[in-house]
């Protein structure tokens, strides 16, 4: 399977109207793989009317899988110069000073407001959870240093040593790239401008402005950007590159809500991600042993010499997941026979340690079929699962991990839904950043 990032800029207001969002004002967050996808073969449909061979494979196999696109634009001009370079969905357990949030400035950059930094608190209450189980000389560890990992980051340390008024922490959410600039490795988040525009209604029958009915919808400004990996199977890849190089700048593609109003309107490009499989199964592993290593760390730190497991990994959603158990019920959360049943591996090699997660709904509209969707339940994206394993970290239980993160988990996978992440490098940022 081979991998490409696909950059997409709007060239007219764009809607993505939230699911049941209240009066349609309120808009996603990001463009939806299902949106991607329905707006690609309604225009091959078009284009190609007898290539039913084609689009079957594009569109309908599962043969590709479309990403969902996170908004990509930044003020930062180093950043902007990076387009190429990977977008994700901040964890649920990153957290910043809720007075002052964000990432602090980078070197040379000019802001206007002052933000003290970013940090991730998946390794305290992993040492949070170690601890509550464990027992020294026969006795549970007392209340005050169990929680100690918890409590010194309860607050931001930045305006307790600038000996401000004590301001907590407080959930960080939205989408960061992390690039490399002048060999210090620096983050930033999306700065994705949006606006509200105001319309009238249209009488159906006299196709003139009706009374008394004004609406507003949010909508992404004009050049913004978005970006995502497109996975496809190596037979598939030219067909699908030529055909995104044919209609990626026609000023043909239009996704989302107003289309016959002039919205929507998209530039696509592709470009293919150059690294090889061993190359991604290296930095895979190399990630996921820094982060075992790291938490054991943590846990030394804050209670000495507990027995712990031969290995410890995350699991981080870097999009929606929609999972069914036996019976066809949908899943909350990924636990120890989730885990189990998705790398065929005897559950109880597993425990769950610590999770950080909520469920939506997923609706919309089918645009091949002109049909609504049926409603599901997906895990949320930047849901975090914390879990210990009783096997090795051999070279058998990396390559099932790897080729889990590598295909993806659960349903709809070819409409973006199932990227997860092994031990999301961002979870070693214990420090702010």
């Amino acid at each position: 399977m081979q991998h490409f990032s696909l950059q997409l800029e709007v060239m007219s207001p764009l809607a993505i109207r939230a699911d049941h969002a209240p009066g349609g004002v309120e808009n996603a967050t990001y463009i939806s793989g299902t949106t991607l996808l329905g707006s690609l073969a309604a225009l091959h449909r078009l284009a190609h009317p007898g290539d039913t061979a084609t689009f079957e494979q594009l569109f309908l196999s599962g043969q590709v899988q479309y990403p969902d696109l996170y908004p990509a634009s930044f003020q930062h001009d180093s950043f902007e110069e990076a387009g190429n370079l990977p977008v994700y969905p901040l964890p649920k357990t990153a957290q910043s000073c809720k007075r002052f949030p964000g990432f602090q400035p980078l070197k040379g950059e000019k802001v206007d407001d002052d933000r003290h930094g970013v940090r991730d608190s998946l390794l305290d209450w992993a040492a949070f959870a170690l601890g509550r189980d464990a027992r020294k000389d026969g006795q549970p560890i007392d209340l005050e240093t169990l929680l100690k990992p918890l409590q010194d980051q309860k607050e931001c340390l930045i305006c307790k040593n600038e000996k401000k008024t004590k301001r907590p922490m407080d959930r960080f959410t939205g989408y960061y790239r992390r690039i490399q600039s002048n060999g210090v490795e620096q983050l930033a988040k999306v700065n994705a401008e949006t606006r509200l525009q105001t319309r009238t209604g249209i009488n159906r029958m006299t196709g003139t402005v009706q009374e008394s009915i004004l609406y507003s919808r949010q909508v992404f400004e004009e050049h913004t950007r978005f970006w995502g990996e497109l996975h496809v199977e190596d037979d598939l890849a030219p067909v699908l590159q030529q055909f995104l190089n044919d209609v990626g700048t026609s000023g043909l593609v239009r996704i989302g809500t107003g289309r016959s109003r002039g919205m929507g309107k998209i530039h696509l490009s592709i470009e293919q991600v150059a690294k090889a499989q061993q190359g991604r199964f290296d930095s895979f592993k190399q990630r996921a042993e820094e982060l075992d290593k790291k938490l054991r760390g943590q846990v030394e730190a804050a209670f000495r010499s507990l027995e712990l497991q031969p290995f410890y990994f995350a699991l981080t959603l870097h999009s929606p997941v929609i999972l069914r158990d036996d019976l066809l019920r949908y899943r909350g959360a990924v636990d120890e026979q989730a885990l189990g049943a998705l790398l065929d591996i005897p559950a109880d090699s597993f425990k769950s340690l610590y999770q950080n997660a909520s469920t939506r709904q997923v609706m919309g509209w089918n645009e091949l079929w002109g049909t609504p969707r049926t409603k599901e339940v997906a895990i949320e994206i930047g849901s975090v699962f914390l879990f210990s394993s009783t096997v090795e970290p051999r070279e058998e239980l990396l390559k099932a991990l790897f080729e889990l993160e590598e295909g993806g988990v659960g349903r709809r996978k070819a409409e973006g839904f199932g990227r997860i992440c092994i031990s999301d490098q961002f979870h070693q940022e214990v420090s702010l950043i």
